[in-house]
């Protein structure tokens, strides 16, 4: 009987063991983990960021293209104008026949 409960001792150690071992390797991975997490979290926060100054620079060079057209917008332009100035021209002269 003596022996029966060393050897139920015994048993029950080793599943202590076992059980601590694995709660240990459990614990160091909800660690790193963790460490991951808190990483992860402050790299979105530094791309939130960034993001948020590049969509407010898009919307300073939509702003600026905007209101500076480019040389070929210009001709554009002009050549539009030039073209209702010639049909404003042909009716003037239409109607006064």
């Amino acid at each position: 009987m003596a022996s029966d409960l060393q050897q139920t001792l015994l048993r029950i150690s080793r599943k202590a063991e076992s059980l601590t071992e694995r709660y240990n390797a459990l614990y160091q991975a909800k660690k790193e983990a963790d460490e991951t997490i808190s990483e992860l979290e402050k790299k979105i926060s530094g791309q939130e960021e960034e993001i948020r100054v590049l969509k407010s620079r898009v919307e300073y060079l939509t702003v600026v293209t905007t209101a500076i057209p480019d040389r070929r917008d210009v001709e554009l332009s002009r050549a539009r104008i030039s073209e209702l100035v010639r049909e404003i021209d042909k009716c003037i002269t239409e109607l006064s026949e």
